[in-house]
């Protein structure tokens, strides 16, 4: 079979296949070492340039410019002079596609305050300090992590425990999709929302609450101050030191938080000394950032 380089193009633009190119393409792609290797350069340019270009090198945009049109190139001559006056026509539009997608403006809605190793930015690996874009997915690894988020009336500082992956869609909504995070607000004029699974968690007023995506469903423990827990079966209001759970669809019964609910806050007088420390430097740095120190 012959190089799949249009249908390479078209993926990367977001075109859609047919079902018969698009089964070849995965046939194909999974056999040639070429193809499968412009097609992850591709995806690699398209991860770190979509919503991140504040964060290049200088420079770096024109080589990300070219690196697109050398992926839109064919990869082997043809013969005929009309079939390379087609294929530069056809690699020009993929080009202008490509860059619109690359260069499509994204807004900010926060920035990382404490970096892991191996925390991510829609796949790819940053540090402290990098910009958070509106609908970006944050991901740990094996540390935990902090990040701050804006939106248009309030500022939130979200600690990420390991293995965790985060939805940022703005500064006043997010979606867990694994994991645990905690969610404090030193103060907020408009709601923030965190879905998980089939809930919602909305957080209207000041205060800390974590959330955990479990294999039997979503919890919720609060800190300080209160939310309200909906899902399809209903909702609950959650208040200090309280918890619940949402299983099937349904929010459990609200009880008093379990001795190991809010262990970044409380410890669980199991936890090793320094690793409550670790907690506590980046609840400190949370809270600093939120006061805007």
């Amino acid at each position: 079979m012959s190089h799949v380089d249009s249908l390479i193009t078209d993926v990367l633009t977001g075109r859609a296949l047919s079902p018969e190119d698009d089964a070849a393409f995965r046939s194909h792609v999974r056999g040639c070492e070429k193809c499968r290797a412009k097609y992850d350069e591709g995806m690699t340019v398209l991860r770190l340039a979509r919503g991140h270009q504040d964060a290049l090198a200088p420079g770096e945009l024109q080589r990300l410019q070219n690196r697109a049109a050398w992926l839109a190139r064919p990869m082997e001559p043809r013969r005929f002079a009309f079939s390379w006056r087609f294929a530069f026509v056809g690699a020009a539009g993929a080009v202008a596609a490509l860059l619109v997608v690359l260069l499509a403006p994204r807004t900010p809605v926060g920035h990382v305050l404490v970096a892991s190793k191996g925390l991510t930015l829609d796949g790819v690996l940053v540090g402290k300090d990098a910009v958070i874009y509106e609908d970006t997915v944050v991901g740990t690894d094996k540390e935990d992590a902090a990040i701050l988020l804006e939106g248009a009336r309030g500022r939130r500082g979200v600690l990420l425990r390991p293995n965790t992956r985060l939805r940022v869609t703005t500064g006043d909504d997010a979606t867990l999709q694994g994991g645990r995070v905690r969610v404090q607000a030193l103060k907020s004029e408009a709601p923030f929302t965190l879905r998980a699974d089939a809930s919602r968690v909305v957080q209207s007023a000041p205060g800390v609450f974590v959330t955990e995506a479990r294999p039997t469903g979503t919890f919720v423990a609060v800190h300080q101050g209160n939310v309200n827990v909906s899902a399809p079966g209903g909702s609950v209001e959650v208040k200090e030191s309280q918890e619940t759970e949402v299983i099937n669809g349904t929010p459990g019964p609200v009880k008093t938080v379990t001795a190991n609910a809010l262990v970044e806050d409380r410890g669980d007088g199991t936890v090793w000394d320094a690793i409550v420390r670790w907690f506590r430097q980046l609840i400190d740095t949370i809270g600093r950032a939120l006061a805007g120190q």
